[in-house]
């Protein structure tokens, strides 16, 4: 019984009623035991084990619940908007670090002067809004014309990254003849997902 009692200060939302105690004996030999054997006793505890749902309620709600502040005091924005304003941060971080990947190749750059850090981290903070704005407009444009672009491990999406959108371009090249004639060179069936879905102005330039 005292490991029952050990056992049930563990458990926050179990409870247990009809609390039997049965013990039998156990032999350490298989067959039939000599007659001074007595064995081991070995002790069975039976109930009835029940959740007590009064206190997984107050559980979930406390961990469903937290504070978001806000300056705005025109009283516009209603609970909703805050929560998926706070909820879509994550986005723009997720862009800040990839600002710090290796691939965008800042740790080449060395300024000393902080005039000239401001300006690239304009230049970069404006890279990076042009990025995640052509990213949405692929994947809201994909969504739409119920079209999907093959991804990294080459399955059919509607949410590649622009990244990934990038890499899939390398490879492509103009040629020009005699300053008159362009030509496109290496346009496949994929690119052309993208390009349709971002509009006349690229079918211009990739045409």
């Amino acid at each position: 019984m005292i490991a029952f009692d050990k056992w049930q200060k563990k458990q926050s939302f179990i409870k247990v009623d009809n609390v039997q105690i049965s013990s039998h004996a156990q032999f350490k030999k298989t067959g039939r035991p000599k007659k001074d054997d007595t064995g081991t006793a070995v002790y069975r505890i039976s109930g009835s084990a029940y959740s007590c749902l009064d206190k997984v309620k107050d559980a979930k709600e406390a961990k469903g619940m937290f504070i978001i502040a806000t300056s705005d005091c025109s009283n516009k924005l209603t609970m909703q908007d805050m929560l998926t304003q706070y909820k879509s941060q994550q986005n723009v971080e997720k862009g800040f670090r990839f600002l710090k990947s290796p691939d965008f190749l800042t740790s080449s750059l060395y300024l000393k002067s902080p005039a000239r850090i401001e300006a690239l981290l304009m230049i970069m903070t404006a890279c990076l809004m042009i990025y995640a704005a052509l990213e949405h407009k692929i994947r809201k444009e994909l969504k739409a014309q119920d079209a999907y672009f093959p991804s990294m491990k080459n399955k059919p999406c509607q949410k590649p990254t622009a990244r990934w959108v990038f890499q899939c371009f390398i490879g492509i090249h103009e040629l020009n003849i005699d300053n008159n004639n362009k030509k496109v060179l290496n346009l496949k069936d994929l690119h052309m997902v993208i390009i349709n879905t971002l509009g006349p102005p690229y079918h211009e330039i990739y045409s």
